[in-house]
């Protein structure tokens, strides 16, 4: 009996999966950022008042709180445009990047036919394709998440044709050893190897989405953090745009983490996510 109960001490000690150990893991992964998080505000704020500096042009942290709680409605609503914008855009350019990364990966004749094309829309500034989306498509949805759609096509193409040709060679001679088809070759070696590539992709991608959301906001809209972006900056109102500033890059890191989690789950196998624990 006693010794039944040591062990499961011990496994309650050394389990890794255990809810304390888990809590643990959250704390230490959210504590000290949000210690220098402090820090910085703590510091800003008695910088801004020490220095009487002018809140047209740096408010203090106190300030865009109070300014946030006046507006918090109409920010929301805007951040929920502006998050539908490049989810959308997102979800466009990851699947036509991975779509078309899988036939550039498979065929050298799609590799010279597309890429260049590719390198071409990368190298093309995103603030000079958005006009043109907005006189083609109006004041809608659409222009600003194919803008988004812009961001995030060029990094999934270029990390799915890396991720499907990094293929373990012994492995690869293993599957065509046992006579495993093109398909399944493709299912159970190639596409299990790309995945830690695409996540990688992913979480670039969730930032990029969002930055191309608020350009073509910033070119032509009637919401979204975007839109009122500009407006504040016209009017002077400092406040709203540290507000509009600061929402937005909470919502790039919320989806940043909740990328980390599917990752977590899903690549559990895999050596980085053994590294982590």
């Amino acid at each position: 009996m006693d010794m039944s109960v040591d062990i499961d001490r011990a496994a309650g000690k050394g389990g890794g999966s255990s809810p304390l150990n888990w809590l643990r893991g959250v704390v230490a992964e959210i504590v000290p950022p949000g210690i220098a998080l402090i820090v910085i505000l703590v510091g800003w704020e008695a910088v801004v008042r020490l220095a009487n500096v002018p809140i047209y042009l740096l408010p203090a942290p106190s300030a865009m709180f109070v300014k946030f709680l006046a507006i918090h409605n109409s920010l929301l609503q805007d951040a929920g445009v502006t998050l539908l914008e490049a989810l959308v855009g997102l979800a466009i350019g990851s699947t036509v990047g991975v779509a078309l990364g899988t036939l550039v990966a498979r065929s050298v004749f799609m590799e010279r036919l597309v890429y260049p094309v590719a390198v071409t829309i990368r190298a093309t500034p995103f603030i000079a394709i958005a006009p043109l989306f907005i006189l083609w498509f109006g004041f809608t949805l659409m222009p600003k998440a194919l803008v988004a759609a812009l961001a995030c096509f060029f990094p999934m193409l270029s990390n799915s044709i890396v991720g499907l040709r990094s293929v373990d060679a012994t492995a690869l001679e293993f599957f065509q050893s046992v006579r495993a088809s093109p398909r399944q070759v493709f299912w159970r070696l190639r596409v299990p190897t790309a995945l830690p590539y695409l996540f990688a992709s992913l979480r670039l991608c969730v930032s990029m989405s969002l930055i191309g959301a608020v350009v073509g906001e910033l070119v032509g809209a009637r919401a979204g953090l975007g839109f009122i972006i500009d407006d504040a900056a016209q009017n002077l109102l400092t406040p709203t745009i540290f507000s509009a500033v600061a929402l937005l890059t909470l919502m790039g890191v919320v989806l940043s983490e909740l990328v980390v989690l599917v990752e977590s789950r899903v690549l559990f196998w895999h050596e980085s996510q053994r590294q982590r624990t």
